[in-house]
């Protein structure tokens, strides 16, 4: 079965291929499978923002399902703000939020222009002026800055402080970064790390959830990718093991199979199963070794004796660069 073509919106020069297909060998009902592989593509940027999606009947087609089901797999999709539809044009991925402008250079000559007025008219020169200014740069003269409050909200709490982590690192030195799950938020743990932040990030495909919980603010939604310690366990696995693979939940487990089979292609032999699968402790007991998603470390427990290990993800630095630095120095401004 050939790949369907995600097609590129019309200004781009080539179409982007996403492998979806659709394994009946899982035990996942196929609308679950498409729907984890479009939203984890989308959050994790293997389906870059802003490319055309099959149409519902070119995706049916394609893979071979239902077009009730790929209709309502795209609703869904449309109601997490995943995707968005274009009257004539067709279904995208969401663009990412535009980063805040820059600084607004003509209101610095503005206000540099009104303090030079107001200097000649009390009777200062040019050159006292010129040589004032040249003193305060030379000193570093600028008004004390305030740390940004940054709140990260995530879905499971050790990761969330991974990726708050991540996102600390790239800040400038008095800016802060605070973790909250969404369960935090639902039962009002969050203390006042919510009324205090200046700026809100949350997870891509979680962006509805967020907003729910945190109506009439302006929320970052961050992308993620595996990280590079991950990418190297799996490399690293002997060629001869007994793979398990267990998927939190199951409209992720066809997704992240693939992930698995593309940083480790030498393991032939891999079982795949989810948290709440009947069949888990079975798997576990007839493998090796384990790699889990975030969210399922409960598997260590089920294999005591057994080596397991996360599979991690870290925020897109391209998001830091992108999105989050531009509004934490935007609000820098304003402080």
């Amino acid at each position: 079965m050939k790949a369907p073509v995600l097609d590129i919106s019309p200004e781009a020069a080539e179409a982007f291929t996403w492998p979806l297909g659709i394994d009946r060998r899982l035990g996942v009902p196929v609308g679950a499978q498409l729907r984890g592989q479009l939203e984890y593509g989308i959050a994790c940027g293997d389906i870059p923002r802003g490319v055309r999606l099959p149409s519902v009947r070119e995706l049916s087609q394609e893979l071979g399902v239902a077009h009730v089901t790929v209709a309502g797999v795209y609703k869904e999709l449309l109601g997490l703000g995943l995707i968005v539809t274009a009257r004539g044009r067709g279904t995208f991925v969401a663009d990412a939020p535009q980063p805040p402008p820059g600084p607004d250079l003509a209101r610095l000559t503005r206000l540099l222009s009104e303090a030079l007025a107001q200097a000649g008219a009390e009777g200062y020169s040019l050159r006292q002026i010129g040589d004032t200014v040249t003193m305060l740069l030379s000193r570093g003269h600028r008004p004390a800055q305030v740390g940004v409050s940054v709140l990260l909200v995530g879905l499971f709490a050790d990761a969330t402080r991974s990726y708050a982590a991540d996102v600390q690192a790239a800040l400038p030195s008095g800016d802060r970064v605070q973790a909250v799950t969404l369960d935090d938020l639902k039962a009002g743990h969050s203390g006042e790390s919510v009324g205090a932040a200046d700026v809100v990030l949350a997870l891509a495909h979680r962006l509805s959830e967020t907003r729910a919980l945190l109506p009439g603010r302006e929320i970052i939604p961050l992308g993620f990718m595996p990280s590079q310690r991950t990418r190297a366990a799996l490399a690293a696995l002997s060629p001869m093991i007994r793979l398990a693979v267990v998927a939190t939940f199951e409209e992720f487990l066809p997704t992240f199979l693939g992930g698995v089979r593309r940083f480790a292609p030498h393991v032939s032999e891999i079982r795949a199963t989810h948290l709440h699968a009947a069949n888990l402790q079975s798997v576990l007991d007839g493998c090796d070794v384990a790699i889990y998603a975030t969210g399922s470390e409960s598997v260590r427990a089920l294999m005591p004796n057994k080596p397991a290990f996360e599979y991690r993800h870290i925020v897109d630095p391209r998001d830091i660069e992108g999105l989050v630095l531009p509004a934490v120095a935007q609000k820098k401004e304003t402080l």
